[in-house]
């Protein structure tokens, strides 16, 4: 008899058979799926990238394929300026700059004068240094006007700031002398102004001013007693009345009384309503609104 045809119930593949599952036959083991995938994808051309392949239908995707392709055509067809090759590479970094924007000169770059403040005045030196800085740095147009902005509204905001300091600064240094002189506040600072302007030179008037010392309670106080010393030595030009002082106002008091006593106390007196606002005036510098 011949052989029986077909195979062992037990056999998972019949005899003779390889390869996928066909149509209707078991459901393959996950070693046998694993080695199905591998062959699958040593399926894909060599000449098509994994990303443009589809897998469902075994072929190409068209559409992505020539997007990328075009898109490649634009980037090849740029104008295509060499990297410099190292630090040292001058003439491989003057290219770059050209190639991205930066002017021929230094005085080609085109900034917007600032609104200033009336104190503050523009600094034609700085914008010279700065054009000179960002074309030797390869800045183009736009990245020195952008970084030309942002230092000029640094500088604004920083004379603002100094300048709210400087009057905060000047009206407690004020008040506080104002409580320490009392009424003499007015001629003490005064009696201080006529010796300055008398003594100091055009240039440390300068220095008082541009430094702040000129607001400095210990420089004010130094001057009252130049000017208060000055009075025993030197008759100053439109010098404080000796008034100023409370001993030299109780005096002038008591002087004024005696010389003017008819006329203060004879309403009848021609000079009377003069000599009353005069007397007045004395009690005032000395004694204030007490």
């Amino acid at each position: 008899m011949s052989e029986a045809q077909g195979s062992s119930l037990l056999t998972e593949n019949p005899a003779g058979g390889g390869g996928n599952p066909q149509p209707g036959s078991a459901p393959l083991n996950g070693a046998q799926q694993a080695l199905a995938d591998a062959q699958e994808a040593n399926e894909i051309p060599e000449y098509i990238p994994e990303k443009f392949w589809d897998r469902n239908t075994k072929a190409p995707k068209i559409e992505d394929l020539g997007r990328s392709y075009k898109n490649l055509e634009k980037l090849l067809g740029r104008e295509k300026v060499p990297v410099p090759t190292s630090e040292e590479d001058e003439e491989g970094w003057q290219r770059w700059y050209a190639a991205s924007g930066r002017p021929e000169a230094p005085d080609k770059y085109e900034f917007k004068r600032p609104e200033l403040p009336s104190d503050l005045p523009y600094d034609e030196e700085a914008e010279t240094n700065f054009r000179t800085w960002a074309h030797l740095n390869g800045l183009n147009k736009r990245q020195a006007n952008n970084l030309y902005e942002a230092y000029v509204k640094t500088q604004v905001d920083r004379h603002s700031a100094w300048h709210t300091g400087q009057k905060q600064a000047r009206a407690k240094i004020e008040g506080d002398l104002r409580r320490e002189y009392g009424n003499q506040y007015e001629a003490k600072v005064d009696l201080a102004r006529q010796a300055i302007r008398q003594y100091a030179d055009p240039d440390y008037l300068r220095w008082l001013d541009e430094s702040g010392t000129g607001n400095d309670p210990r420089a004010i106080r130094a001057w009252i007693r130049v000017g208060e010393k000055m009075m025993g030595e030197t008759k100053l030009k439109g010098n404080a009345p000796q008034a100023a002082q409370p001993a030299d106002l109780d005096r002038a008091i008591a002087d004024f009384r005696e010389k003017h006593k008819d006329a203060l106390w004879k309403k009848e007196h021609p000079d009377h309503d003069l000599r009353v606002k005069e007397y007045n005036k004395l009690f005032q510098a000395r004694y204030g609104d007490q």
